[in-house]
């Protein structure tokens, strides 16, 4: 992969967006490619890696747009999938070797199990856009899990979050991250065409939102269960929703991501930890009334 990222050649299809001054990382140039902002890591690593990818039947996918509750809806899945009811998840592997990405090859940091490698039946994440997901995802029915959340609190998280990741290093002020997320231009985006190309398969793809596992998770757990065929009591309901709260996440080294600490992958700042805060309705803290006001009306041109 490294080899990889040395290559200056831009592949058809592929157009460069304009530096943001307050990026310093060289790695994460951003490029828009069918629509969507992938980094130069994406076209040099992953177009290969997403046509290699074979569906099979029974794998899961969680998918979202970043800090839309993708950890947290992922734990949920691993544990209805293999009836998981204790305080711990995973046999002490953390999240990623359980529910690795789909969107890029095991790198050097993370040294991932190849997807082709692992056993049935394959717990899998993505951020990929819907119509960006391999074909044979599709073709091999595969179940397919979405969840999303109150767009200003997906601004507000993601903010801190490149501010804190050490692959991005963002240095603008809010203000400037909430202008570059409405140009569609931060990684991953544009975020109204990522979540309304997932709703728009809400007959066969299963959407859920941050603020129903927030406010009803035992009912969040057992429509998972439900849409997994995967039927739980109502005590084993209760007990995974219950070591699912936020707090008992934040401090379940399983799903933590405290180790990215030790790996370089994040850096101790202000900006708090990988799993911030978990609250609905941070926004209000950033976004005045006029902006908030605005900002929503963006959001529901689209969506």
């Amino acid at each position: 992969m490294l080899a990889a990222l040395k290559s200056t050649v831009i592949p058809d299809g592929w157009l460069p967006l304009p530096v943001d001054p307050n990026t310093t990382n060289p790695l994460t140039r951003a490029y828009r490619y069918r629509g969507m902002v992938l980094l130069r890591v994406h076209m040099l690593c992953g177009l290969q890696h997403w046509a290699q990818f074979r569906g099979r039947p029974s794998d899961v996918i969680v998918a979202s747009f970043p800090k839309s509750g993708t950890t947290w809806l992922q734990e949920i899945v691993w544990r209805v999938v293999h009836r998981e009811t204790g305080a711990q998840s995973g046999g002490g592997r953390t999240l990623e070797y359980r529910f690795p990405l789909l969107d890029l090859p095991a790198t050097a940091r993370i040294a991932m199990t190849p997807l082709h490698e692992m056993e049935s039946p394959r717990l899998i994440k993505t951020h990929l856009m819907y119509h960006l997901l391999p074909e044979s995802v599709h073709t091999s029915g595969a179940k397919v899990l979405y969840v999303s959340r109150d767009p200003r609190d997906v601004c507000v998280s993601y903010y801190h979050f490149q501010r804190m990741v050490d692959y991005e290093r963002y240095r603008g002020t809010f203000a400037e991250f909430r202008d570059k997320f409405v140009r569609g231009e931060v990684m991953n985006g544009p975020y109204r065409e990522h979540v309304r190309g997932y709703r728009e398969q809400a007959d066969h793809v299963l959407c859920l939102t941050y603020e129903e596992l927030h406010e009803d998770r035992v009912t969040a757990v057992r429509r998972v269960a439900e849409f997994l065929d995967k039927p739980l009591t109502q005590e084993e309901a209760e007990a995974i929703a219950r070591h699912t709260d936020f707090e008992n996440m934040k401090k379940n080294p399983g799903c933590n991501f405290k180790h990215w600490e030790q790996t370089r992958m994040v850096k101790t700042t202000d900006e708090g930890t990988f799993m911030r805060k978990g609250q609905v309705g941070d926004w209000r803290n950033y976004f005045t009334e006029e902006e908030s006001d605005a900002f929503m009306k963006w959001v529901n041109e689209l969506i």
